[in-house]
């Protein structure tokens, strides 16, 4: 284990990946909590449409939780991005799997494959959110760059 696993880990922003985990949390956790409240005794196979609107939160938390963690470390937006998204999907999965074995559902194998599944497109979408932030970053630097050079040099002889 040489300096470069040290330096990995001294610029990952703790902070900056917290502000994006708490944003995906408190983006996706509200819109859960009511269609749990509202629809929790749908039976298998016959749930609510509903149900896809935690869905769509989850999705677009993750989104904006990894820009808000990229622009916070715009050094390395995608790495931030992705571990924002990491860390709030582990806190609800905890909670769900807490949920379950406290109501003696269980765990189960579809269960677990289904959060892997999540997991994986949650980080994705998180680094997309990240991607923006970066790219929104280059194009704002690169017009600044632009308006502070002035005008263009004029050729000799030219007006």
């Amino acid at each position: 284990m040489g300096g470069a696993g040290v330096a990995v880990n001294r610029s990952m922003d703790w902070r900056a990946v917290a502000d994006g985990a708490v944003l995906t949390v408190a983006v996706t956790m509200p819109p859960t909590i009511v269609v749990r409240l509202l629809r929790d005794t749908d039976l298998a196979g016959q749930e609510s449409n509903l149900w896809f609107v935690p869905l769509l939160a989850l999705l677009l938390g993750c989104a904006l939780g990894g820009h808000r963690a990229a622009r916070r470390r715009l050094d390395a937006p995608l790495k931030h991005a992705a571990a924002a998204a990491t860390a709030a999907f582990a806190v609800m999965a905890a909670v769900a799997l807490g949920r379950r074995l406290i109501t003696g559902d269980g765990i189960t194998t579809p269960l677990v494959v289904t959060l892997l599944l999540l997991l994986q497109i949650t980080v994705s979408l998180a680094v997309i959110g990240g991607y923006i932030a970066m790219r929104r970053e280059a194009a704002a630097s690169s017009r600044i760059s632009v308006d502070t050079q002035g005008d263009p040099p004029r050729p000799a002889g030219a007006g």
